[in-house]
């Protein structure tokens, strides 16, 4: 019966919309530039198409949550 009903469709994902780095920067508050700086150095993920960088906003929300953890172990450490 589950096979019937519309909200029960398993298909390939859909289709994330991707971010520029301009998005990125607004949403992390900085430049730009800081943000291809550090998709080129690989800290943060992104893909290039030509001379555009193009970001997912799920892998930048997990990669971003990543790197608060890190800095919070790291501080706290500094502190004891």
């Amino acid at each position: 019966m589950a096979e019937e009903g519309t909200d029960q469709k398993k298909g390939p994902e859909e289709f994330e919309p991707l971010l520029d780095s301009q998005q990125v920067a607004e949403l992390m508050r900085v430049h730009p530039e800081t943000v291809k700086r550090r998709a080129r150095r690989g800290e943060i993920p992104g893909m290039k198409f030509g001379k555009l960088w193009r970001f997912r906003a799920s892998v930048l929300e997990s990669c971003v949550r990543e790197m608060m953890l890190e800095n919070q172990g790291i501080n706290g450490e500094d502190m004891a």
